[in-house]
């Protein structure tokens, strides 16, 4: 497996990061960048001409990562030449089909399953429900089928996102990619760093993924109650302190991060399920504790899978970290780096949700507020 990175910027336009001369020879493009780039036709036309045989895939971030670093309003491609691996690709467009379920059930119906070893998937993340999103997926899948990949971001907060497959980034589309055989190993891990905080409460009221009561109160009333003080707008209350949603495993909260509130109808909106009677905590986390967790997401994706120096790790954070992190973001980024002791290209993008399994050998869920990491190695 080889990788080579390019990086386009207004100011410097195209800059290499490493080159292998793969053009015809590779098979899989990822394509990472600003909602306004992704969706630019000529630049498109450019990466197309470097890698005339590859599958291209493309998707917007609220900021890339790449070779270490984070940055903002730049189009991030990397390269990739699998010399054993096969792949697949296939496009669900949201117009296409009935709803999130129904996108998920079509990529899960239609991929070959035939030595499928893992699906990466890359989604709208505006329109979409990640949680319907994953259960679909797994609808036509075996268990042992790792799950990885993201929701596509944008600067401007939960505006339209960006993805597409052998084109330009459009709203509304999911992608698939099937890795085959026993030649390439795939690591995984997703890292919170966020701890539970105050009393467990009852979800009594909801909605898919949008809230309305905690233990029969409005959702406001109970962030009122015990932040009362710390935050003029409750609102901002929740973007800081998401909620943690307990799992049957009893292992660590599956994160929900909000996303925007309705005032008429009492309702907050999360990027993943909040199930009626699902038991939740508030969350808490600092800058310190994120940075922390990120590198313990890049040391914990390798040891299950005896990894010892991936060929490439791909991160995808949640948007909802930038949040936090602010000026320090791109402190998350060179501790996976350290981690990887600058020897592993990375590649990646801030997102509107994770998706990875929940632990080795367990269901892959949708994350909020985590860093995750998938590795490839091919043997």
């Amino acid at each position: 497996m080889q990788v080579e990175q390019r990086k386009w910027n207004k100011n410097k336009g195209w800059e290499i990061l490493s080159d292998f001369k793969l053009g015809n020879k590779a098979n899989l493009v990822f394509v990472f960048g600003s909602t306004d780039l992704v969706q630019d036709q000529s630049k498109f036309d450019e990466v197309r001409s470097i890698y005339p045989k590859a599958e291209i895939v493309v998707s917007s971030g609220s900021g890339e990562i790449m070779a270490g670093e984070t940055s903002t309003h730049t189009l991030c491609v990397t390269a990739i030449h699998f010399k054993k691996t096969k792949i697949e690709t296939l496009e669900i467009k949201l117009d296409d089909v009935k709803d999130s379920f129904d996108v998920g059930a079509h990529i899960s119906a239609h991929i070959n399953k035939d030595d499928l070893s893992n699906l990466m998937i890359f989604s709208n993340g505006d329109q979409i429900n990640g949680s319907h999103l994953l259960t679909g997926l797994q609808f036509n899948l075996s268990e042992t089928v790792p799950i990885t990949g993201g929701l596509a971001g944008s600067y401007d907060p939960f505006s339209s996102t960006y993805t597409g497959l052998n084109g330009i980034g459009v709203k509304g589309s999911v992608i698939g990619i099937g890795f085959y055989g026993n030649d390439l190993k795939i690591g995984h891990s997703s890292k919170a760093g966020w701890t539970p905080f105050g009393p467990e409460r009852f979800i009594t009221k909801s909605t898919n993924n949008i809230l309305f009561e905690l233990n029969e109160e409005p959702v406001l009333d109970f962030y009122q109650k015990y932040l009362e003080g710390l935050f003029d707008d409750m609102v901002e209350a929740i973007r800081i302190y998401p909620l943690g949603i307990k799992t049957e495993n009893g292992e660590e909260r599956l994160l929900r991060a909000f996303l925007g509130y309705n005032k008429e109808k009492g309702g907050a909106l999360f990027a993943g399920d909040m199930p009626e009677g699902a038991r939740v905590r508030m969350m808490k986390s600092n800058i310190s504790s994120l940075i922390d967790a990120a590198g313990d997401a890049a040391h914990s994706c390798t040891l299950p899978f005896d990894i010892k120096e991936p060929d490439l790790a791909l991160c995808v954070s949640c948007v909802g970290r930038q949040f936090v992190l602010q000026d320090w973001v791109s402190e998350e980024i060179q501790n996976v780096n350290e981690v990887f002791e600058g020897q592993v290209p990375l590649a990646g993008f801030y997102s509107y949700g994770e998706i990875a399994p929940q632990g080795p050998n367990k269901k892959s869920a949708l994350h909020n507020h985590t860093m995750t990491i998938t590795t490839f190695k091919e043997l």
